[in-house]
């Protein structure tokens, strides 16, 4: 099997080659004359003795390529699982074997995140190796400074070891035990914020007691003495005639004492 691309104005076509007669069964009339959801569109024909099948690609960009300067995530790995799932659900729906998907990254294109795959009608292989060889891939091209990420491709990596084993099934419990860590995250994130809420209050508190007290203070500190406790005495006085009476000015010092007769004053 090769490939090979043909790029005109308005169209890119991938062609593989298979070093076999041309036959056709009821597939590539179903794939004809069903779009296919997840599935490239394709036609195949014979040529020199061998079988070439063409596929549609224009607008999209192959897995190779999306990943040659990018490593993969958590977010990417699950987006390419949700579109694969969904493309062997729809391959069920018409009849069509998902064994004939060809499960490598130079044969897998992308384009709004969304995945497209090539249906291959004469490639049958074992879907659960398949898959298993791209979590190489992804083990491979990994970004190790997303720890979920890591985590999620070790444990698919680890999984589909076993013979017969079930992908949704897996998915469903890595996302059953995703949620339950953000579940117990999250409560732990709301009593922590509890307890710098109940601890801003004792502060607020105690800072509320402590400028009681001090206006307390300095209220009392007024009262007892200062140039309000001095107008205070002296009015007590005046009250009780100790200065004199109003109009008595023996106490008062003028300017003029002191000066004689011809003084300027």
């Amino acid at each position: 099997m090769n490939k090979e691309y043909e790029k005109e104005l308005n169209r890119v076509c991938l062609h593989i080659n298979i070093p076999e007669c041309y036959e056709e069964d009821y597939q590539m009339p179903m794939l004809r004359e069903n779009e296919i959801s997840g599935i490239l569109e394709v036609s195949g024909y014979g040529i020199d003795g061998e079988s070439r099948y063409t596929y549609g690609i224009t607008g999209l960009i192959s897995m190779e390529v999306l990943f040659e300067n990018k490593q993969v995530g958590k977010n990417d790995i699950q987006e390419f699982v949700a579109c694969l799932l969904n493309t062997v659900k729809e391959l069920h729906r018409y009849m069509l074997n998902p064994g004939c998907l060809l499960l490598e990254p130079e044969y897998i294109f992308y384009r709004k995140q969304k995945y497209y795959f090539c249906y291959l009608p004469v490639r049958e292989t074992q879907l659960c190796e398949s898959f298993h060889h791209m979590t190489e891939y992804f083990v491979k091209k990994l970004d190790y400074q997303d720890g979920s990420g890591i985590t999620l491709a070790y444990e698919l990596h680890k999984a589909t070891l076993q013979e017969n084993y079930d992908l949704e099934q897996i998915m469903e419990e890595y996302q059953e035990e995703q949620q339950l860590q953000e579940e117990t995250q999250q409560s732990d994130v709301n009593k922590t914020e509890e307890i710098e809420k109940e601890n801003e209050m004792l502060f607020t508190l105690e800072d509320e007691d402590e400028e009681y007290t001090l206006k307390k203070d300095t209220s009392m500190v007024r009262e007892s003495g200062g140039v309000w406790s001095a107008w205070k005495k002296a009015a007590h006085k005046i009250s009780r005639g100790r200065i004199g009476k109003w109009g008595s000015w023996d106490d008062l010092i003028l300017e003029t004492d002191g000066q004689g007769k011809h003084s300027h004053l």
